[in-house]
């Protein structure tokens, strides 16, 4: 089933007690990883931008960082973040965190790129706005700067995202096109779009997580609660259950009942001796018999 992250992001809006009720929400509902985003909002945002007051309140320094991910280490589930300059990635390397999200506004920045690939961890990388052609650059410099390996995260930067616009065929498609394994990262308010996303094969599925949808600022409206989380391990785990494997058209799990349900061929009425059969005289029908409806028309 899907590695499901729950981005928490700054929807904490700078209180630690509520980003450690979140964690602990995140990891009772079933994900695998909660995420944060680590910046500061200058390198975000100019300050005259109305952007910047809205995420001032959510920088964090390495002290809440840490203190962040021993509450999800106690809490057994994976500690993630966004960087989104030099600082921040440093940062993230002296927490330890075991990967990289790439956001979409620098899914083209090789200079934020190439510091994520000299640190050899994975990387998820979010494809919201990007061409084919800048994403295969993106991968292509990544490559060449010795990065772990790639992930490639189907995303629309919307917020929220609507549905005619979601186009999760996008998922198989990536994967074919660069052989790569693709997720999503979610805007879509709900859990049916990661669900479908789990239908295509998505291999990470990322969600903006909250406790109360109705919170004012941040990603609260179009964000999973608890209970959406719960179901969508749930939803997801019976979509890989009923994926199954192509190769048990080679060992059938039914093939047992054939005996069972198929038509056998049976005389369906007292003949006197001599009589030639005519296909009148016969029933097809269950049990399987020696002979078969095929027999019959041969």
């Amino acid at each position: 089933m899907p590695y499901i992250i729950a981005e928490i992001g700054f929807n904490h809006g700078g209180e630690m007690d509520l980003a450690e009720r979140l964690i602990k929400a995140a990891a009772g509902s079933g994900a695998d990883a909660v995420k944060f985003q680590t910046f500061r909002a200058s390198d975000i945002a100019l300050p005259t931008s109305p952007h910047f007051e809205s995420i001032k309140d959510a920088e964090m320094g390495i002290e809440e960082h840490m203190r962040l991910k021993a509450v999800a280490m106690e809490s057994g589930i994976d500690f993630l973040s966004t960087p989104f300059s030099p600082w921040a990635v440093e940062l993230l390397q002296e927490v330890g965190v075991p990967a990289y999200k790439v956001a979409s506004m620098d899914c083209t920045n090789k200079h934020l790129l190439g510091l994520i690939a000299l640190t050899g961890k994975p990387v998820y990388l979010s494809t919201g706005m990007a061409e084919l052609a800048e994403i295969a650059e993106s991968l292509s410099f990544l490559r060449q700067e010795g990065s772990g390996p790639v992930t490639l995260m189907h995303c629309l930067s919307m917020y929220p995202a609507e549905a005619e616009h979601l186009n999760l065929a996008v998922i198989p498609f990536l994967r074919n096109h660069f052989g790569l394994p693709v997720g999503y990262s979610d805007h879509y308010p709900g859990i049916e779009a990661c669900q479908m996303a789990s239908v295509l094969g998505a291999e990470i599925i990322e969600t903006h997580f909250t406790d109360d949808k109705k919170r004012e600022g941040g990603d609260h409206s179009h964000s999973a609660d608890p209970e959406d989380i719960r179901a969508l391990v749930q939803n997801t785990a019976l979509i890989k259950t009923l994926s199954g494997t192509a190769e048990m058209v080679y060992d059938r799990p039914d093939r047992s009942f054939a005996a069972q349900f198929r038509r056998g061929v049976y005389v369906g009425r007292d003949l006197l001796k001599g009589h030639v059969l005519r296909e009148d005289d016969l029933l097809f029908t269950r049990p399987a018999s020696d002979f078969t409806p095929s027999d019959a028309a041969s």
